[in-house]
């Protein structure tokens, strides 16, 4: 006669939602394009690759 493991307690909802939380399905980050002129793809509220600020009004005029 095989014996089968069986547990010994029931595990309440609360404790099974604690356990599989992590396991939940994460949202999907949004991606955008640097508004500079590299044009690379970034997160939303970080700096592009070079961290660089220009204003606007600098943007064309930045040879000078």
């Amino acid at each position: 006669m095989e014996l089968m493991a069986v547990p010994k307690k029931k595990i309440s909802k609360h404790k099974k939602g604690i356990r599989n939380g992590p396991k939940a399905l994460k949202p999907v980050p949004i991606v955008f394009l640097c508004s500079r002129s590299c044009r690379r793809v970034k997160l939303p509220h970080f700096f592009c690759c070079s961290g660089e600020r220009l204003n606007p009004s600098e943007q064309g005029n930045s040879n000078n």
